[in-house]
């Protein structure tokens, strides 16, 4: 099956209050109504509070749709869809692109510029470069001066957007939304729930969570970050703010080995190579597309750039944990306030 994404976010357990459990992407609180499916090739899920248990075939069915349709038009697996268009005309002619799919280059333009090029959509030269997004796998790593010739390809600066049309300036420029686009879908699919009248519920993709209201009067949702060194446990749970989204960026799930070494599949746009020394990143944000880029951001600027990037927002908390042994968690105050860890967990604000 096709991925849209340069990465699939890392999976985040969600549920009711006290009913994250161990298994892998979406978990659903059992008396709840919740259905689980596949789209752009990887898990996505829908919970509904309990008084819509009626309504979840439908619901599930046409949240399912906004996923494929976002995948049809911006995966960048797909010979057919427009971001692979866009690719292939770059440096020959614009391509016509729907709204939506307009909407997300902009936003990916607008928090490029906003990390200073920490995330660039036009990232994916670099990827291919290392052997990611279906590229094969070098057999030894790539030398300073293919980095370089590169490095020319990746500029979101130079990406052009006027009347409906996206254009790519240099041949071999390409595109990838897969940092981006799943937030995104995640926000459209709350617009369709908050427009039906719905105002319980919790949609996760790919560990791109949003969550409104309450699973039940007494509880909130509840998010567990899993551990980027145990994938079975969970480092903590988050209880969700209504509205609010969360998403976690890790270097674990999506790799390449080349000469013995493990290599990240997240790639500093700015220098080429994959970002060492951060093993996850979790951002809690107003809307689940600034989520999804700020979590790239973030873990390619890794805790010497936090700070500075921090600065220039609001309404952002940040979880950083450090690729070293044991986990040791590194947040903003506001997310410590809502983050519930054992009482052995190594904790520090950031």
């Amino acid at each position: 099956m096709p991925h849209l994404a340069q990465h699939d976010k890392q999976r985040l357990f969600s549920g009711r209050l006290g009913g994250a459990g161990l298994g892998g992407g979406f978990i659903r609180a059992v008396e709840l109504p919740s259905r689980a499916f596949r789209s752009m090739g990887t898990l996505a899920g829908i919970t509904l509070g309990a008084a819509y248990a009626d309504r979840i075939e439908s619901v599930a069915e046409h949240i399912r749709a906004i996923f494929d349709r976002m995948e049809r038009e911006m995966s960048a697996y797909r010979p057919d869809s427009a971001i692979s268009e866009l690719s292939r005309m770059a440096g020959v002619a614009p391509v016509a692109v729907s709204e939506d799919t307009f909407r997300v280059l902009d936003l990916g333009r607008h928090f490029a510029s906003l990390s200073d090029g920490a995330f660039d959509h036009t990232v994916s030269p670099l990827a291919s470069l290392w052997g990611f997004n279906g590229s094969r796998v070098p057999m030894a790593i790539p030398s300073d001066a293919s980095i370089r010739e590169r490095l020319k390809l990746v500029d979101y600066r130079r990406l052009v957007l006027q009347d409906g049309t996206a254009f790519l300036p240099v041949q071999g420029m390409a595109v990838d939304l897969g940092g981006i686009a799943k937030g995104y879908a995640v926000d459209r699919a709350c617009d369709y729930c908050l427009g039906e009248g719905i105002e319980d519920f919790l949609i996760d993709f790919s560990g791109n969570v949003r969550a409104f209201g309450r699973p039940s009067r007494k509880e909130g949702w509840q998010i567990g970050v899993r551990d980027p060194f145990d994938g079975s446990r969970i480092l903590g749970k988050i209880a969700l703010p209504g509205g609010q989204a969360v998403a976690t960026s890790g270097s674990y799930e999506r790799f390449v080995e080349i000469m013995g070494e493990q290599f990240s599949h997240i790639i500093d746009p700015r220098t080429g190579y994959p970002v060492a020394g951060t093993a996850s990143v979790t951002v809690l944000a107003a809307d689940a597309v600034t989520a999804d880029a700020l979590s790239t951001a973030f873990f390619v600027v890794g805790l010497k750039g936090a700070g500075e990037l921090l600065k220039k927002l609001s309404s952002v908390e940040l979880l950083i944990v450090p690729d070293r042994y044991p986990a040791d968690l590194r947040m903003t105050p506001g997310l410590a306030k809502i983050l519930t860890t054992p009482k052995n967990a190594r904790r520090s604000r950031l």
